[in-house]
């Protein structure tokens, strides 16, 4: 009787293999950076070293400074050079020459990680994810100041690399000013957070799409979407408040998104939002036209006035919904009911059905007339991947 192996299958398809394997590995799991593991399967023989080397080396992981002291050293030009997408930790400080401090003359500052150096070598790079320096690299030396300065310590000879892909996951506290050094003319994706101070907004014209999550500062504020990034044409849109100091999305944030590329935006995902009006919500979503993913977590406090899920376009194919009041806010069930009625006929039972659909609902009003029973038969009946309960923990407000 054969035995099937690995290898034993045809090279396509183990090529294929490694290309999923590096994707799982890739992805980012509670704001956590992932590790270099992905480097052991080449390990494993001679003919997968040879089949997945080529890929596998385009991807590298730098999470505290002996692996970026490694990386310098031992990486020859080659490996370097083969890099498209690094995932690093950044110190984010400087060292500034206390005696020049105040003076007319210019201030010099050298990054106290030489995680600058990897990045120089990595002269191919294309997507840069940030994450939170959990290892910083100690300090001891005198006549010098220590500063803060997010971009400027990653390339502080101002040179300016060509990212398609540029992504920050830090925590709330952590002070960035995006866009410093690193041109935004070239990127396509970018997810922002930590506590940005944007004193400016310069153009995006490349950019399409967007995850703002676990923002504080007040560089949102007061300013619209389509401010932030002008010039944009925005395919995704995504926004988590993900702390309690965080940035707030109001009425003028998705009005402006809508002005910006309401007829381009394919997918929109809001989480944790309790400010937005379901009036607004509403002309939100009539003006977009061609929307295909819909997520919604909603906090209601005082209203809940307009049905915006009669609002939604028949494009869309997958619908998350959470609609809950806040702690100290009257329960508005006959709005919520409509709610529900809304989803069961206008989306659940409409002509060309949909491929997902997540609610979460109070329990009263499932149980109410049997409502959760017959859902789940009209999913089944026409094939709809229907779950009920807490979905918004599973939603990866990745790019």
């Amino acid at each position: 009787m054969a035995t099937h192996t690995f290898l034993g299958i045809p090279p396509e398809l183990r090529l294929a293999i490694y290309d999923a394997y590096l994707a799982e590995h890739q992805r980012v799991r509670q704001n956590r950076q992932p590790t270099n593991e992905h480097i052991r399967v080449l390990h494993t023989c001679t003919q997968i070293d040879r089949e997945a080397r080529p890929l596998f080396r385009r991807y590298i992981s730098l999470r505290h400074e002996r692996q970026i002291n490694a990386f310098i050293l031992r990486a020859d030009d080659a490996h370097a050079g083969a890099v498209l997408w690094a995932d690093v930790a950044n110190d984010g400080r400087v060292l500034v020459d206390a005696a020049a401090r105040g003076s007319s003359k210019s201030v010099k500052t050298a990054p106290l990680s030489h995680l600058y150096a990897a990045l120089r070598r990595m002269i191919s790079l294309k997507r840069l994810r940030v994450f939170q320096c959990r290892q910083g690299v100690p300090v001891n030396r005198p006549l010098t100041h220590v500063a803060m300065q997010f971009e400027v310590a990653m390339y502080p000879d101002g040179g300016q690399p060509h990212l398609s892909a540029y992504e920050l996951h830090l925590d709330a506290e952590t002070r960035v000013s995006p866009f410093e050094v690193i041109s935004p003319r070239d990127v396509e994706q970018l997810r922002l957070s930590g506590n940005c101070q944007m004193p400016t907004f310069p153009p995006t014209p490349a950019l399409r799409n967007v995850v703002l999550h676990g923002i504080t500062g007040n560089a949102f504020d007061n300013n619209a979407i389509d401010k932030c990034f002008s010039q944009s044409r925005l395919e995704s849109f995504s926004y988590g408040m993900g702390d309690k100091l965080g940035f707030e999305l109001r009425d003028r944030h998705i009005q402006s998104l809508v002005s910006l590329s309401g007829a381009r935006l394919r997918r929109l995902v809001l989480l944790e939002c309790n400010r937005l009006s379901s009036k607004a919500l509403a002309e939100c979503l009539d003006g977009l036209p061609h929307l295909e993913y819909f997520a919604l977590h909603i906090i209601t406090v005082e209203e809940l006035r307009s049905n915006f899920v009669l609002s939604l376009a028949p494009s869309v194919q997958v619908l998350k919904l959470h609609v809950i009041n806040a702690w100290y806010a009257v329960p508005l069930l006959a709005e919520e009911r409509g709610l529900c009625d809304a989803v069961e006929n206008a989306i659940l039972d409409r002509t060309v059905a949909p491929v997902e659909v997540s609610v979460h609902f109070r329990e009263l009003l499932m149980k109410e007339d049997g409502r959760q029973a017959r859902w789940q038969e009209i999913a089944t009946q026409r094939q709809i991947q229907l779950s009920f309960g807490r979905w918004e923990d599973r939603e990866q407000l990745e790019l």
